[in-house]
């Protein structure tokens, strides 16, 4: 089975999942939604260059933005603010970088490569 082919099929049936813990708490992430990334993504925006993801992650210095982040990856809103912020600096930074890896860049790049074939199917006359 190809990669794509697995992703579509783990997430079908509710195996695309990750287990965070953030004080003393676990939380179970599954594959963001483009509502919950976007705004996930908002409170992440002031983020400065890094080589790699974790540099990255690592540029923002207050744990609320982790925190705001981390809710809308695993309730796809912001109501567990509150009791994520009692968690460590590192285990929500842990945590939204364990969200972002489940997004796969080159499966996203085939589904949008199919999506256009199929709109051309659709839109080509007989």
């Amino acid at each position: 089975m190809n990669k794509g082919a697995k992703v579509i099929s783990q997430s079908i049936i509710g195996n695309d999942f990750r287990t965070i813990i953030v004080n003393k708490k676990g939380y179970t992430i599954y594959p963001p939604t483009i509502h919950s990334l976007s705004n996930a993504i908002s409170y992440l925006c002031d983020v400065r260059e890094g080589e790699t993801l974790r540099e990255i992650l690592l540029s923002l210095a207050d744990l609320k933005y982790y925190a705001h982040a981390l809710s809308w990856f695993i309730n796809g809103d912001d109501s567990l603010f509150e009791e994520l912020s009692k968690g460590t600096y590192e285990e929500c930074v842990n945590g939204v970088e364990e969200a972002i890896s489940m997004i796969d860049v080159s499966v996203f790049q085939k589904a949008v490569g199919l999506a256009k074939n199929v709109s051309l199917l659709a839109a080509t006359p007989k």
